[in-house]
């Protein structure tokens, strides 16, 4: 009889460790699959800011270069169609624009903006852009005729270049780009002043700096109100 008890109670004694050898497996298993399942919802959060990211920085690129809300919708329209096609084929948006987002919408914006139209814009604000540094260089002489030189020539042609390069290629200059082009230009004035000197070639007065100014005000005035709006719009 003692016997029987004794195997009985051997026998409950497996039971319960192999009911909790069983119990623990089944934790280990939910928890490696509640990994699993946080790791793919943190991975969709994931690609879902980066697609957004996208749309806005290409929203932001496209109003500051000038195109209509209607171009702007259409072209937002077909890009969040080619993300939603990646996605489902397990690609990222990254996959799709690349690396530097502000060069695709760049790209973008070159291939659905007429030559003509770009040409115009172009040749408006370049002489916009030499006018205001002038316009700052009055201000900051506190002149009404500023003497122009081989070195200040040089200085602006770096920076005009310099700023029609980038604004084509991304759209905007940034922090880091205005730093590059203006060491650049420091660098080209001052290689000018010790190659040719400093003598003065001739006088610019206010009104002539001003009249530079006229035919891009149009469009300084339409990309700042854009500007303006898709800083709004994200926030």
């Amino acid at each position: 009889m003692a016997h029987q008890t004794t195997s009985e109670t051997t026998t409950s004694e497996t039971i319960s460790e192999a009911a909790a050898r069983d119990s623990e497996v089944d934790a280990t298993a939910g928890d490696g699959k509640t990994a699993v399942d946080g790791e793919a919802i943190n991975g969709k959060a994931a690609d879902a800011a980066e697609r957004a990211r996208v749309l806005a920085v290409c929203r932001s690129n496209w109003e500051y270069r000038g195109i209509d809300d209607a171009s702007t919708h259409e072209m937002l329209a077909e890009l969040s169609a080619h993300l939603d096609e990646a996605a489902a084929a397990g690609r990222s948006a990254r996959d799709v624009v690349g690396a530097d987002v502000k060069a695709f919408a760049a790209a973008w914006a070159r291939a659905r903006t007429p030559l003509h139209q770009r040409a115009l814009r172009m040749a408006a604000l370049t002489p916009f852009v030499l006018g205001s540094l002038l316009l700052l260089t009055h201000l900051l002489d506190w002149t009404l005729t500023l003497s122009v030189e081989t070195s200040r020539i040089a200085f602006y042609a770096v920076i005009l270049a310099g700023t029609v390069a980038l604004e084509i290629r991304r759209g905007s200059l940034g922090f880091k780009g205005w730093l590059l082009v203006g060491l650049a230009a420091v660098a080209s004035a001052q290689l000018t002043t010790w190659l040719t000197g400093d003598d003065t070639l001739f006088r610019l007065p206010l009104w002539g700096t001003l009249l530079l100014m006229l035919p891009g005000l149009p469009y300084a005035y339409v990309d700042t109100r854009a500007r303006k709006m898709a800083a709004a719009a994200a926030e």
